[in-house]
């Protein structure tokens, strides 16, 4: 019984290409928000003079995110 779920369990197991392609495509989703939230917050605040500051919050979070996540991983590794 043991081997047939091992067997079974190895069927289902994730090999290095799935986690590299979902880790790229996570990585690429995320360029594109990033660019879609910080174009949006531009075109409020220069094409109508609105200065969204849930927009701004969110950009400013993003940033402060990728800094420290730089940060850690040069302190780290």
């Amino acid at each position: 019984m043991e081997v047939l779920l091992i067997t079974l369990a190895s069927l289902f197991k994730p090999d290095e290409r799935f986690i590299m392609h979902r880790y790229y495509s996570t990585r690429i989703s995320m360029i594109v928000g990033i660019v879609l939230i910080v174009a949006w917050f531009d075109y409020e605040l220069f094409a109508k003079d609105i200065f969204r500051l849930d927009l701004a919050i969110i950009a400013g979070a993003i940033v402060v995110t990728k800094v420290l996540a730089m940060l850690h991983y040069r302190l780290t590794q």
